[in-house]
């Protein structure tokens, strides 16, 4: 009966080690959430195939009555809070949309 115990060991460790850091496709698999930033809820979701990137739409109630784009500042503040565990925002880049994508460094899997 030693030999079950140590495979199921074995195991275990390969999965522990494999969830210690990011990879394309755990980082595909975020839920979107909101973020907000500087008085505007934000949209975020991965930028899927893009590295460890963040898509910032603004989010709206519907009426779609946004006064003004969002400035950088609510970009960066809702990028910077919106980073995953184990990931450090790195640069925010805005889109034609009038939101942004956010680049992160993240602690990849070994």
């Amino acid at each position: 009966m030693k030999h079950p115990a140590i495979c199921a060991a074995l195991v275990l460790g390969a999965c522990a080690a494999s969830s210690s850091g990011w990879s394309a496709s755990t980082w595909n698999g975020l839920p979107d959430r909101t973020v907000a930033g500087g008085g505007y809820s934000f949209f975020a979701s991965p930028a899927e195939g893009q590295g460890f990137k963040l898509k910032f739409s603004v989010k709206t109630d519907g009426t779609f009555g946004v006064a003004e784009a969002p400035t950088e500042d609510a970009l960066l503040e809702a990028a910077k809070a919106a980073a995953p565990e184990r990931c450090d925002f790195v640069a925010l880049e805005r889109t034609p949309d009038g939101g942004a994508v956010a680049d992160y460094d993240c602690e990849t899997d070994r």
